[in-house]
């Protein structure tokens, strides 16, 4: 197919399955998806894949020659086990994180998250990070591609083994005698970046750098060239559980040699993850996503912060099907057509209005009994409502549709 298109096919449709296609040296990364999921968000999930797998194992080629092959469907299985159980339909849609509703939560909580990140920041070799509870983002210094990869680390019930270091890592990570005991719910894993993502990391916390001299010279000492593989960054991911609250900190190799800067982060931070988990559990509704929900649905997607609000339920019921086909149809004409800002789509049971700008795609839904469709136009209908309804509704969620 290359040769006769000129370029290799990076979707191939069949009736019931579209499979996304990435040419990668002499490897192929193939993902097969449903067929009514958007073909940009089939082609998104795959980047996310690989993405997944270069950040936890390093290149593909390298890891294969490297690497036991039932090690690496281990780690296959948990990446696309978390791709399916950790995304509800419409993050499926989007591609995008899951982050924390900010109008439920004091945010004096989310200044102390920021606060707890800073913090962090100071300690000897830490570049940047996130703070998730349970598998909700509630801040992060990352860029968006970065905070997905680390949300995995949300993903495992397992937590770290008694010395903080996975198995297959025991021999790849080299830990000074006095730290090889990381503090009880610390773990340090391995991870590679690619060489534009550390450099955006290292321009961005230069207050440590400005303290070592030898920060800059060990930073580029971390890029490792290999003839025909992707050139990567070897850093180290430094995680501290605390119940459902999960601190992620991305940091230069040499951190995971430094007694000193490990306890630093470990010291400062612990009470004050303990206070924030505590507050967070006693602040955020027990009834979760559905407390907001009434007499209308909505999504909201930042294409910027890759982060999609909505107050739909994970698990999409029957009656949310017919919105979940609607937002998947426009969002792929949003795709197809760039000039189009304003699209509203109607059945016989139901209307969506979807509106989007530069940053932001939004799509409203409102529930009930509506008009029924006669098939020709209906002053009366409601779904010519819906523009200055979403424009109404969705402002107490800080959605601004009026601008």
């Amino acid at each position: 197919m290359a040769e006769i298109l000129g370029s290799p096919p990076q979707l191939i449709r069949l009736r019931k399955l579209k499979f996304a296609v990435r040419v990668d040296g002499s490897y192929l990364w193939v993902l097969g998806c449903a067929a009514d999921l958007p073909d940009t968000s089939c082609q998104h999930f795959l980047d996310h894949l690989m993405g997944l797998f270069c950040f936890y194992n390093g290149p593909l080629g390298q890891a294969y020659e490297e690497r036991l092959g039932e090690e690496l469907d281990q780690a296959w299985e948990k990446y696309v086990r978390h791709l399916q159980h950790n995304t509800s339909d419409l993050h499926r849609i989007f591609s995008s994180l899951w982050a924390m509703d900010k109008t439920k939560v004091d945010p004096l909580l989310l200044l102390k998250a920021a606060l707890i990140l800073q913090t962090c920041q100071r300690a000897l070799h830490v570049l940047a990070g996130c703070i998730l509870y349970k598998g909700l983002v509630v801040s992060t210094q990352l860029p968006p591609s970065l905070t997905a990869k680390v949300l995995l680390q949300e993903a495992d019930p397992k937590g770290p083994p008694a010395n903080g270091v996975q198995p297959q890592e025991q021999e790849s990570i080299q830990l000074p005698p006095e730290a090889s005991c990381l503090p009880q719910g610390v773990q340090i894993t391995p991870v590679y970046l690619l060489e534009k993502e550390a450099a955006a990391l290292r321009d961005f916390p230069l207050e440590w750098m400005a303290r070592s001299p030898g920060g800059a010279a060990a930073a580029s000492a971390a890029i490792a060239h290999r003839p025909g593989r992707m050139p990567l960054v070897r850093m180290v991911l430094y995680v501290h559980r605390v119940r459902g609250l999960v601190l992620a900190l991305l940091a230069e190799e040499c951190f995971a040699e430094s007694e000193g800067s490990i306890q630093d982060v470990h010291h400062s931070s612990l009470a004050s993850l303990n206070g924030l988990e505590v507050h967070l559990k006693e602040t955020l509704p027990r009834d979760g996503p559905a407390s907001a929900k009434s007499s209308y649905g909505f999504a909201h997607y930042d294409s910027i912060q890759n982060v999609l609000t909505t107050n739909f339920l994970p698990a999409a019921s029957p009656q949310d099907q017919h919105f979940l086909r609607a937002v998947s149809l426009i969002h792929t004409d949003f795709d197809q057509l760039p000039l189009a800002s304003e699209i509203t789509v109607r059945n016989a049971s139901t209307a969506v209005y979807a509106c989007r700008n530069a940053v932001h795609e939004t799509y409203f839904q409102q529930l009930g009994s509506p008009l029924r469709n006669s098939g020709a136009p209906n002053p009366r209908d409601n779904a010519f409502t819906l523009p200055t309804k979403a424009k109404q509704k969705l402002l107490k969620h800080g959605v601004n549709l009026l601008l």
